[in-house]
């Protein structure tokens, strides 16, 4: 997915898109209205990082159905349907769920309630591991589908342990209000969930004027193109996770659509290349008025009537692979048959092409995925099945295999803040995913700070100076990037980040 466009409100968009070791955050703006009533959009944006499992274990995934989210007084829900949500994969993006009004006032408490969490984990502890479902095996990757919790409601209020800021919409202002789910207070140490746990949630609300919604970060959504109205330059994008969204792009004005349509072969190069059916990926803003999305840029993706799957990388076979597995993330479409969490084993065809989902984020040179050899455990990919394979037992062949934003969290260990050729911060020790995989376990992490080599690089959140000179030693925070296998020229792998964030205050 681009990060171009998506970087530029991220610069002076901080306030929603903070990032949490371990935390998730979701945020609803009340625009408020004429008669005592306001729209008010509801983002969600949730912010994952390493919970709190037993030594040696990852989770790797972790869905949860968000199914009512009221404000008090006055029961007054902001979330129109429930909507179940994968988390880890949301640290550096953001899921549109639903718009909703509420009357002006002043509200004192939030009452968030979920339903059917599972989760997956990859078990490098050397040793058997006993979840809330059974017994999971030294080296295996093991849904946990029916967890132990204690509860599934947090209930914040202006006097309780889990404090609520006391809220006022009026006409002339819009309140982002921010809850961060904390995974590492959620995930207990036995592998059971307690989302009531002190600390599991915490809030933050900003308050502006009416207009540009200047505080809202770009959403960024992937999915399918379902419908084009060429006429008005619009679009309705499908995705997987959270609801259908009409899409409005401009060729005009300060800040026009970018289209990256390379990969489509079409040359135009504009709205005219997008067309139903297609897979595409969009960076979003969201107007004033709480309810209009305007696309600030356009990744084609791939063509109609193509499968991808996308995940984490957990497992491979042979050095290079010959084939790796995957814990699904996402599927576009949708595949019953491969929900969120769920393993699948991916052949790498013999002719499998090889691509990164940067968009029109540049990266250094002399970076390679192009072959076996650059796949490695813990990337993030998009794997397209091939026409000649179809999904079967948990199985596919792909013909393409697209390099995808890597999330995690872990420690600065070393912080080298040389101009030239780049900066970088070395992250260690690193999630048992990485540090104590059977093949190719690393150690450490090299992380990539573009920010002061090129337009709209690295951005830094959520720390005392928004840049690499805000990081210490022993701090703990998110990097998400793209995720090479640089281990022969720099010794570790490498992130080339986009985002760096740091741990939100009160969490």
């Amino acid at each position: 997915m681009s990060e171009r466009r998506r970087l530029r409100s991220l610069a002076t968009a901080i306030a929603i898109l903070f990032s949490l070791a371990g935390c998730s955050s979701v945020s609803f703006t009340q625009s408020t209205g004429g008669s005592g009533t306001g729209t008010s959009p509801l983002i969600l944006t949730l912010h994952d990082a390493a919970p709190n499992p037993p030594a040696g274990v990852t989770v790797t995934s972790f869905e949860v159905t968000i199914t009512g989210a009221v404000l008090e007084p006055g029961d007054i829900s902001i979330l129109s349907t429930p909507e179940t949500i994968e988390l880890t994969q949301l640290q550096t993006n953001s899921v549109f769920l639903s718009t909703t009004q509420v009357p002006a006032g002043t509200y004192t408490g939030l009452t968030i309630t979920y339903s059917n969490p599972q989760f997956t984990i990859i078990n490098n502890s050397g040793a058997a591991v006993t979840t809330p479902t059974g017994q999971c095996a030294a080296g295996a990757s093991c849904p946990v589908t029916n967890p132990t919790v204690t509860t599934l409601t947090e209930t914040l209020s202006s006097t309780s342990t889990a404090p609520f800021p006391s809220l006022t919409t009026t006409t002339a202002n819009q309140t982002l209000l921010e809850f961060d789910v904390n995974l590492n207070d959620v995930v207990q140490s036995d592998l059971s969930l307690d989302f009531s746990q002190s600390g599991a949630v915490t809030i933050n609300q900003t308050t502006n004027g009416t207009g540009q919604l200047s505080t809202i970060d770009t959403l960024n959504v992937a999915g399918e193109v379902t419908s084009v109205d060429a006429s008005a330059d619009t679009f309705i994008i499908t995705p997987t996770q959270g609801q259908a969204i009409t899409v409005t792009t401009s060729s005009t004005g300060t800040a026009p659509t970018v289209f990256e349509f390379a990969r489509a072969n079409c040359t135009a190069n504009n709205f005219t290349c997008i067309a139903t059916g297609q897979i595409v990926d969009v960076a979003l803003d969201l107007q004033s008025d709480g309810m209009t999305f305007d696309a600030a840029e356009v990744d084609f993706d791939d063509a109609a009537n193509t499968q991808q799957v996308s995940g984490t990388i957990v497992g491979q076979a042979g050095t290079p692979p010959t084939s790796v597995l995957i814990v699904v993330h996402n599927t576009i479409p949708a595949v019953t048959s491969l929900p969120p969490g769920s393993g699948v084993i991916v052949t790498i065809g013999s002719g499998a092409s090889y691509v990164i989902n940067s968009g029109s984020f540049i990266l250094p040179t002399g970076l390679s995925f192009a072959s076996t050899s650059d796949v490695i455990i813990g990337q993030e990919v998009e794997a397209r099945v091939a026409s000649t394979s179809s999904i079967s037992n948990g199985a596919f062949t792909t013909d393409r295999l697209a390099l995808e934003q890597t999330q995690l969290q872990a420690t600065v260990s070393q912080i080298d803040s040389q101009v030239q050729p780049y900066p970088y911060f070395v992250l260690s020790p690193l999630p048992a995913l990485l540090s104590a995989a059977p093949v190719n376990a690393v150690t450490q992490l090299e992380v990539v700070d573009t920010s002061s080599n090129q337009p709209a690089g690295t951005v830094y959140q959520e720390f005392s100076t928004d840049s690499i000179s805000g990081l210490t030693v022993g701090q703990s925070l998110t990097a998400g990037g793209f995720l090479f296998n640089t281990t022969a020229s720099v010794g570790s792998p490498s992130i080339i980040a986009t985002i760096v964030r740091g741990e939100v205050p009160g969490t």
